[in-house]
């Protein structure tokens, strides 16, 4: 595995999270605030419900597409290079976009085209990285996706007074990421046959389906806290929403910074994938109680370090178990894409749930704690059952 892989492969996950964490975390709620002040609630809510419900039909089908693609540039490259292109085209305009209809159109456009590059560069890792050194490049990609949205938030914060320079700045990091990373890697020809497995196949792997149901209720678990962490730092400290706001980005940068130090250290460490996830996901549920012995500002601090750490370690060995269960590597772009789903639709329904809990629980964020911990220690529960070895080698 060439070092070139390892840092392009970190600077392309770092310009799409960037895309993502500016665009659907900070300029696209700021534009239709603009355009329609009185009906930004029910309007935003409405995009990225919709832009979810895409996602979960885009990513798959973009990966089984990479993995049906027959050119001389390979299967993923192309993919990886005309959705940067694509996605590039759209955010220049949506940077001049002036009705909430056209803001959320560009969104619903753009959300599935990020997918298209997105899927392909998944299925990177299962195509060039040897079973030794996956949890490492593991650990570079997570660091990437961590560091774009920290830092695509933040910059989009800073300029979304005018969202079309932001935009222009994302979309040219986007494609000149996405096509350095096909320069520095070309992609083998991929005009000859292949062997296949058949989803259903595929998907009676025992092992396969025990990895996503752990991501799934490990991932639910952790989306269930943080995405109501502004109005829990309210609850602790009687803070206005403007005081909350900046001690949550506080807890959120604490938070990143301790998963990007979880994923180094994952990346020196870790060999045999199943006894670090059982034990990263273990430190994660007790982490989450820690806000429930201590609610406060410090408890949270605390949570958002050790929490962060466990976190960074999961990521870099349940990205390489994933890989290591696909059953087949003709199909590992359909099959991660499948997996992916382990992520993205617990972070669609944990919004929802957790406001079920509140509202059962009285409006209890230590009830909502607690159900997070519970969740993270099924998914330790699941995860110890999956057997060690790789299933197949690249």
């Amino acid at each position: 595995m060439h070092t070139r892989l390892l840092w392009s492969l970190l600077l392309a996950a770092l310009a799409l999270n960037a895309v993502y964490g500016a665009v659907a975390g900070v300029l696209v709620p700021a534009q239709i605030a603009r355009a329609d002040a009185a009906n930004k609630d029910a309007i935003l809510a409405v995009a990225l419900t919709a832009s979810s419900l895409l996602t979960l039909v885009v990513h798959p089908l973009a990966g089984a597409a990479s993995d049906r693609t027959r050119s001389r540039g390979g299967r993923r490259a192309p993919w990886i290079v005309a959705g940067a292109a694509g996605s590039a085209a759209v955010m220049v305009a949506l940077g001049y976009a002036e009705s909430a209809g056209a803001v959320v159109l560009g969104w619903l456009v753009l959300q599935p085209l990020l997918n298209v590059v997105e899927a392909p560069l998944d299925a990177v890792l299962a195509d060039r990285v040897e079973p030794s050194r996956r949890p490492r490049a593991a650990a570079f990609f997570g660091m990437g996706a961590a560091g774009g949205l920290a830092a695509g938030a933040a910059g989009a914060g800073l300029g979304v007074a005018a969202p079309h320079a932001v935009y222009l700045a994302l979309a040219t990091g986007l494609l000149v990421a996405s096509v350095g990373f096909v320069v520095a890697n070309p992609d083998r020809s991929s005009a000859g046959t292949t062997t296949r497995v058949p989803a259903r196949e595929a998907w009676a792997s025992r092992d396969l389906r025990l990895v996503f149901s752990a991501r799934f209720a490990l991932v639910l678990g952790h989306q269930l806290v943080m995405g109501y962490l502004l109005y829990i730092v309210m609850d602790f400290t009687g803070a206005s929403v403007e005081e909350a706001g900046r001690t949550a980005s506080l807890v959120i940068g604490l938070h990143i910074v301790s998963l990007i130090c979880g994923s180094v250290a994952g990346a020196l460490w870790i060999r045999r994938r199943v006894p670090w996830v059982v034990a990263a996901s273990a430190v994660l549920a007790a982490s989450l109680l820690i806000p429930v012995a201590a609610p406060s500002i410090s408890g949270l601090l605390v949570f958002a370090v050790v929490g962060g750490a466990a976190r960074g370690v999961y990521l870099a060995a349940d990205l390489a178990l994933m890989i290591d269960v696909l059953p087949s590597r003709d199909d590992s772009g359909r099959d991660l894409g499948l997996l992916g789903l382990a992520t993205i639709v617990p972070q669609t329904l944990a919004p929802a749930l957790a406001g079920l809990v509140l509202v059962l629980g009285s409006g209890s964020y230590g009830v909502l704690f607690v159900l997070a911990a519970l969740a993270a220690l099924s998914s330790t529960a699941i995860i110890a059952r999956v057997g060690s070895a790789p299933a197949r080698r690249p």
